[in-house]
């Protein structure tokens, strides 16, 4: 399908470069020119002109989605040669009369490409009343001269008209004035109209609406001198080469104006960019205004809570929430979910509706990844919240296991060894001194019971936190550190009970990695706080080559760093130690201490 279309396209543009060269080339050899001009600047001219509209037609079936500019360029520059073959063909009586009845089709269809500018079709009633008209008027002049035109051979130099009816030897002259005659007031009435839009309407519609007002103006002037050279004989010398040059602007003016909008949609794009972080109602109807070069333009955004329109601003749209003014367009701008904004703009900007589309794509773009940045950051955030109430909780379990073991099974078994102190007591004094030696084995073994109950209680919640501060629970730890440890503790008052357990915790890994894998000789812990947040920063003088790696220890102390809202980094060089430095903030919720 596509490579029939490109052959038939191939094949058209073909036939219409060699129909205007081929009839220059004609003309020159036979030296019959009939009553158009001659000479090889008119060639040049006439040939350029053709070459103008194929190029044009060319790059305009790439760059516009229909493909009926293209084709009226290509028609236009085919019925263009049509002019120069005339008198070539007056001695075929059964080609001529055809051949002069197309000879100004061309301006037809240069009349319809004007009025589908920018976006390929007619738009508007006056536009297809305009182009009936002129094609109307085209048939009327068609058949008359089929019908009644019989010209004197010594006037034309030609053969009888075989399709004659009526014939008459003043039909073609009488034909060709009432033809100019509504060509040159159609022509003038739309360029008029264009004119009068040009001036009133503002800059969108001045660079969007009214292109090529050059080309149209010489037209004007072009039709006007050939009319009437052609009723009173006036010979108009150079001025004649004013007509082609007019119409050789159009498609150009038409294409240049084309990629004016289509560069506009590419600046639509960065609308994005603009929205990339979060969509600031004030700055995108600003940027879009800029953009579209429409300043009056105004972007009204769906209130759902109010089901109405808001401006900006956030203020109530009068007129019932779907406002237009005179000369302004509004488009609704909706996505699954319901309406999102009005944009109401100019209404030159209506005739590019790929425009439009792209400031549609853009806008539901950009409130799209709103939408989705809000979610994803509600999601996290009740991550987050999620993750810190599971360590609260543990937090708490761990209290209280702690407390129940300190309270329940450490008492009873603090109470068991005072009951075998006065047992072996007792046994020493009755002089039985083999139950002597079992009691104080059974208080040995009690004891060491006791210490590891301790110990374990110690794992599960450090006790020196509840009895004591951050500052005695890091002091402690250094104490039982085989590797001698500076401690410094800055802050002043309490922190939150889930991040002085965070820091204890990660500070004992950090100092059991030093003293186990690094070989460390000393270390430094230091506590700082600044604001909201409290910096941990532990030292040591090891081997170095530390990293967080899956599986690890540093990994597990980033994960329960995180969960409270931090962040964790590891600088370590091989032979030069390690810095493990942890930033928690200070406030992670309502704490468990007053």
């Amino acid at each position: 399908m596509e490579g029939g279309r490109l052959w038939l396209r191939a094949a058209a543009v073909t036939a219409t470069i060699a129909a205007n060269v081929l009839a220059q080339v004609f003309s020159a050899l036979t030296d019959d020119y009939g009553p158009r001009p001659q000479g090889l600047g008119w060639a040049i001219v006439f040939v350029a002109v053709a070459l103008d509209y194929v190029v044009c037609a060319v790059i305009a079936w790439r760059a516009i989605r229909s493909p009926a500019p293209g084709w009226l360029m290509v028609g236009a520059a085919f019925f263009w040669a049509a002019g120069a073959w005339y008198p070539l063909t007056r001695d075929l009586g059964w080609l001529w009369p055809l051949v002069e009845g197309v000879t100004d089709l061309w301006a037809v269809l240069v009349g319809i490409l004007v009025l589908t500018y920018p976006g390929g079709h007619l738009v508007s009633r006056f536009d297809r009343v305009v182009a009936y008209t002129l094609s109307g008027a085209f048939l009327v002049r068609f058949f008359g001269i089929l019908l009644f035109s019989s010209p004197a051979p010594a006037d034309c130099g030609c053969v009888a008209n075989p399709y004659a009816i009526l014939p008459s030897p003043d039909a073609d002259y009488w034909l060709g004035v009432a033809w100019r005659v509504v060509g040159v007031v159609l022509l003038l009435t739309v360029a008029g109209r264009l004119a009068v839009r040009w001036v009133t309407s503002s800059l969108p519609a001045r660079r969007v609406s009214f292109v090529m007002p050059l080309a149209l103006l010489l037209w004007c002037y072009g039709t006007v001198q050939d009319s009437v050279s052609f009723a009173l004989g006036w010979d108009s010398g150079w001025l004649q080469f004013v007509p082609p040059i007019a119409i050789g602007l159009i498609p150009p003016a038409y294409v240049g104006g084309v990629f004016y909008a289509r560069g506009l949609r590419s600046r639509v794009a960065d609308l994005v960019i603009v929205a990339r972080d979060k969509v600031d109602r004030a700055l995108w109807e600003s940027s879009l205004a800029r953009t579209l070069h429409d300043h009056s333009l105004r972007v009204y955004w769906w209130d759902e809570h109010r089901r109405a329109y808001r401006t900006s601003a956030g203020d109530a749209v009068p007129d019932g929430g779907r406002p237009e003014r005179p000369g302004r367009s509004t488009m609704a701008i909706d996505s699954d979910q319901g309406p999102i904004a009005l944009i109401e703009h100019d209404v030159a900007l209506s005739q590019d509706d790929r425009l439009l589309d792209a400031v549609s794509s853009a806008l539901l773009l950009s409130v799209d990844n709103d939408r989705l940045r809000g979610r994803l950051e509600q999601t996290i955030q009740e991550l987050r919240e999620s993750r810190l109430r599971i360590v609260e909780e543990g937090y708490l379990a761990r209290r209280r296991l702690e407390r129940d073991l300190h309270d329940g099974s450490q008492q009873q078994l603090v109470s068991l060894a005072i009951g075998l102190r006065i047992a072996t007591t007792k046994a020493a004094a009755a002089g039985q001194q083999e139950l002597v030696r079992d009691l104080e084995k059974a208080s040995a073994q009690l004891a060491d019971a006791l210490r590891e109950l301790r110990e374990l209680a110690r794992g599960i919640h450090p006790t020196v936190l509840t009895d004591g501060d951050l500052r005695s629970a890091l002091e402690e730890l250094a104490q039982r550190s085989p590797t001698p440890v500076e401690v410094r503790v800055e802050p002043a008052g309490r922190l939150p009970d889930v991040v002085e357990e965070t820091i204890y915790y990660c500070v004992s890994e950090c100092l059991a990695n030093a003293a186990k894998h690094a070989g460390a000789r000393t270390c430094a812990v230091v506590v700082a706080r600044d604001g909201d947040a409290v910096t941990v920063t532990v030292k040591d003088d090891g081997n170095g080559g530390a990293r967080i790696e899956p599986g690890g220890g540093l990994e597990g102390l980033r994960d329960r760093v995180e969960t409270v809202g931090g962040h964790v980094e590891v600088r370590s060089v091989a032979g030069l130690g390690t810095i493990v430095e942890l930033v928690l903030p200070a406030q992670v919720a309502e704490g468990s201490r007053p």
